[in-house]
């Protein structure tokens, strides 16, 4: 029996209500009528289905999903509208659906993810006050200085933001217990030295500095180069100007493209949603305990204190007392003078093809940490990292390529036709430009097979990024172009509209500045 025409079946016209089913709950099922399925299997399985679905509902509390709600839903496909269009909508309300519509109070989003880490919910909390700017501040100064100066060391050491938000946690409150509750007025401004119990709001202001600060400029690799490789310096007010313009061009991109890559619902960013997890579970002041720490015998603060302890006193074991657990390359141990053996197995300047550390910064020093991240992406990574470096790089080293049997497999120096480092001062004029007379002379610019393979395929991935996303995203990127003025707003997105934000042209002009 074809369901669309089943008797007793009321219409999509009479129910006004569209069943989701499938990963996304807000596509509406769609059946041929020719096709004939069993009743009862269908309604069961979408009684199931639709018990995970979150509720959306527009400003006429319509169940209807417009299109544009799903525009960059990566689990929606064209071939899906196209299927659907030629079939009839089957929709159906049960009386366990009303009830359960009646539960959900609020609208949440459509994402699992987000819902499990992002409340659905604003606070009217202070969050522009003194306590935050002064912590933020100084922890910014802080971290974006050590981050500087530890990526010089070998391996890097980053800082992250969640570093600073653990931080600034224990400051905040010392901050609401030690500081008097005084009101001042400066320049016609009221403020108040305590304005009251660090809150949530506050403490992702902190946050928010600390994750634009704490990466390393990308100025500081040229003013670097300028004063090792090449002697230069052009003075601070140079070095300054540099920094704030290059940072103000990627403001100034950001900002612009917001709409695209931050308002839609299902721009997901991984990371943040770690940051906002434990956000929220540092201010959830309840005194549940967790039965899988210890039994439930220990709170939950007190458990993250003593493992934050212990990570912070296990480091100096494989970072200073015992340094060969950082590159822990045994069987280089068992041949020292195989040069193979060492360029195979090597950690420093080989492929490291048995990759065994006891150094979490060996681990996160490059890329990141790897619990953040969906397993596709790491999976994409090991595969490049297979193909690239250890077959690639494998055969051209071991076949001369590039005179590689005369350099390290791995390594980051350069180096003249006698193996030294090599000297730039010998091939350049007074006012630093080239001179091929004298690089002729002394020596072309060697590197090691590893060091020429991520320059080739650093320049590679640019073109590789344009073509991709062209072949593959460009309707739905072209899509999200043309609507998203129309698209209709997560709940995330309408929570935020209350906030005054900088205007699009404040981006353009940032951009065009500088």
């Amino acid at each position: 029996m074809s369901v669309a025409n089943a008797p007793g079946r009321p219409s999509v016209e009479a129910t006004g209500f569209d069943v989701g089913i499938g990963p996304s709950s807000r596509h509406s099922f769609s059946h041929s009528r020719s096709t004939s399925i069993d009743v009862d299997d269908l309604k069961e399985h979408l009684l199931e289905g639709d018990d995970d679905a979150p509720d959306s509902q527009d400003e006429q509390g319509s169940e209807h999903a417009s299109e544009d709600e799903f525009l960059m839903d990566p689990m929606h496909s064209d071939d899906e509208d196209d299927h659907n269009e030629g079939g009839s909508s089957i929709e159906m309300e049960t009386g366990s659906r009303r009830s359960t519509r009646k539960r959900r109070k609020n609208e949440d989003s459509p994402y699992p993810e987000v819902r499990a880490a992002v409340r659905n919910y604003d606070e009217h909390l202070p969050c522009n006050t003194i306590r935050a700017w002064t912590i933020g501040l100084l922890l910014v100064v802080l971290g974006a200085s050590m981050n500087t100066l530890f990526s010089l060391r070998q391996p890097s050491i980053s800082i992250g933001p969640l570093v600073a938000q653990i931080i600034a946690w224990p400051m905040g409150h010392a901050w609401t217990r030690l500081m008097p509750n005084r009101t001042f007025r400066t320049f016609g401004l009221r403020w108040n030295l305590n304005p009251g119990p660090f809150n949530i709001k506050e403490h992702s202001i902190i946050g928010v500095m600390a994750s634009v600060s704490f990466s390393v400029a990308y100025s500081t690799d040229i003013i670097l180069a300028q004063r090792i490789f090449y002697k230069q310096n052009f003075g601070l007010l140079f070095q300054l100007l540099l920094t704030i313009s290059t940072q103000s061009l990627g403001y100034g991109i950001a900002g612009t493209m917001r709409r695209f890559l931050v308002y839609p619902a299902s721009m997901i960013w991984p990371a943040n949603l770690v940051v906002v997890t434990m956000m929220n579970a540092m201010h959830d002041m309840s005194e549940v305990r967790d039965p899988s720490v210890l039994g439930g015998n220990m709170p939950r603060y007190r458990w993250f204190a003593l493992v934050t302890a212990g990570s912070f006193i296990y480091y100096f074991i494989p970072g200073f007392l015992a340094q060969f657990l950082s590159v822990f390359a045994f069987a280089t141990w068992l041949a020292p003078q195989n040069a193979v053996v060492n360029q195979l197995f090597g950690g420093t300047t080989g492929l490291s093809l048995l990759p065994i550390t006891f150094d979490w910064t060996q681990i996160a020093g490059y890329v990141g940490s790897p619990l953040i991240p969906p397993w596709h992406a790491i999976a994409n990574t090991l595969i490049g990292v297979v193909a690239f470096y250890v077959v690639g790089c494998t055969v051209l080293h071991f076949s001369g390529a590039w005179y590689s049997e005369f350099l390290p497999m791995s390594d980051s120096s350069t180096y003249d036709n006698t193996g030294a480092s090599y000297n730039t001062s010998r091939v350049l004029n007074a006012d630093f430009t080239l001179n091929e007379e004298a690089y002729k002379k002394y020596s072309p610019l060697f590197i090691s097979t590893t060091f020429a393979m991520s320059y080739g395929l650093s320049f590679a991935a640019i073109a590789s990024l344009i073509v991709y996303t062209f072949l593959h995203n460009r309707k739905q990127i072209w899509r999200q172009y043309r609507n998203s003025s129309t698209e209709k707003e997560d709940i995330h997105m309408k929570l935020m509209k209350k906030y005054k934000e900088a205007p699009d042209w404040w981006y353009m002009g940032l951009f065009g500045l500088v």
